[in-house]
């Protein structure tokens, strides 16, 4: 048997990984400024937890979750988004008994079983907020305008925020009632398979739909906000003031909904117009008033989103984001010319990270030319050479090798030299 990842599944290393980083660090900084903590839940939970929370008729619930028993005989599934897990904890440990609202942030990896396609695996990364304990509207524009800024912050330009209500229960019935009126049985007959048993239990989960024909019908329905009550009105209207006062442009579309159930309200997505996808965000999120009640908590109101970091990392590879190295931090790399040299560049590697200095030797003996290639291409900005002649003198070479200088300092009386030449560059 070939080894090899499960399909929809990959390694992570290399340049994906400092592209991962960046994207993870960006984010820890932003949620730090407004006031985010992190909450760490298992990879997996009771299968209950996804299924009240996500809903039985979902797609992910009815098709794209890994569900096992354990050795008891418990059901089991391996968490496909973040929130449902969330707030089990929030209920189970009482944190709502603190001080309100609740800010949690979340990283970590979640599994689908769907047919895998480029920014789309059956592992893949999120991260994710959820702000819990008040129905502020301000709440509502604080999390976009975090989901903005990350985005602005990772250098994305060209993106598109899209902004809409889908109301409370009471004003989706009276949707829902008109939605399926407007439908004849032609058009039902050019819905999907899925979207017929969607029409029937669900019919909002018939907005995620991406295939033409069931666009074609939906596009047909009565907008949803034409049937928000005077308190989502209200609502939605101080969500788009608070947007407009943070100078955050969006675009209300009313098509816009979630695919789960517990969304209520306000929900949002940013939009990558350089992504040539019918599956083109990037995040997205919105309120969910009734899910930490319909759980077995108390009536606690919350809102969050969440990003998915391998489509992010793709399209900033497409856009040509490049990641930085942080400033001021050099890469050393010594080379001993040969066997002989070891022993004293091991010395020599030892003293430097002793100081914390990033560094690394030489495991193979090469040609002075060969191994400044190598530096250069793995990122170093330093070479230390040490030869025959650098063991005679006890002395050592520094090629600084973005600058084109060289220094030759001696060992034993001017070891502070080094982190002085080292350092003196601004690299990043």
């Amino acid at each position: 048997m070939k080894l090899s990842s499960p399909r929809g599944t990959g390694d992570i290393y290399g340049e994906d990984i400092d592209y991962r980083n960046f994207v993870i660090d960006t984010a820890r900084k932003v949620f730090e400024i407004f006031n985010y903590r992190e909450i760490i839940t298992p990879a997996f939970e009771y299968t209950e937890v996804f299924s009240r929370s996500i809903g039985e008729s979902t797609d992910i619930v009815q098709k794209e979750m890994y569900t096992f028993p354990d050795r008891k005989g418990r059901s089991l599934t391996l968490r496909p988004e973040g929130t449902a897990s969330i707030i089990r904890s929030v209920i189970e440990n009482k944190f709502y008994s603190d001080s309100m609202p609740l800010k949690l942030f979340y990283i970590g990896n979640m599994f689908r079983y769907e047919r895998p396609q480029k920014g789309r695996m059956r592992e893949f990364w999120q991260l994710g907020v959820e702000s819990i304990g008040s129905d502020n509207p301000i709440l509502d524009a604080e999390v976009i305008w975090m989901l903005n800024l990350l985005y602005k912050k990772l250098g994305f330009k060209k993106l598109v925020l899209k902004v809409n209500s889908i109301g409370c229960v009471k004003c989706r019935s009276e949707f829902i009632k008109e939605f399926k009126k407007s439908l004849n049985k032609s058009d039902l007959g050019k819905l999907c398979s899925d979207c017929r048993k969607r029409f029937k239990k669900n019919p909002l989960r018939m907005f995620d739909c991406k295939k033409s024909s069931c666009m074609e019908v939906i596009a047909k329905a009565p907008d949803i906000s034409s049937f928000l009550c005077s308190g989502c009105r209200k609502n939605f209207e101080q969500v788009l003031r608070y947007l407009k006062n943070l100078k955050i442009e969006y675009k209300i579309d009313t098509g816009l909904v979630r695919g789960f159930d517990y969304y209520t309200r306000t929900i949002f997505e940013i939009v990558s117009e350089d992504l040539k996808s019918a599956q083109n965000a990037l995040g997205g999120g919105g309120r969910y008033d009734n899910l930490i009640n319909q759980l077995g908590g108390p009536d606690i109101p919350a809102v969050g989103f969440a990003v998915g970091i391998d489509r992010t990392i793709m399209l900033m590879k497409q856009l040509g984001i490049k990641v930085k190295r942080k400033a001021g931090k050099s890469r050393v790399y010594l080379t001993a010319m040969d066997e002989n040299c070891q022993d004293y560049s091991l010395n020599i590697l030892k003293y430097l990270r002793d100081l914390e200095v990033i560094c690394d030797i030489s495991f193979k003996n090469r040609n002075l030319k060969t191994e400044i290639k190598w530096a250069e291409k793995n990122d170093y900005d330093f070479v230390i050479i040490i030869g025959e002649d650098e063991i005679k003198s006890d002395s050592l070479t520094i090629k600084d090798i973005r600058k084109f200088k060289q220094y030759k300092i001696n060992w034993k009386t001017q070891k502070e030299k080094i982190t002085e030449i080292i350092g003196a560059g601004d690299y990043g």
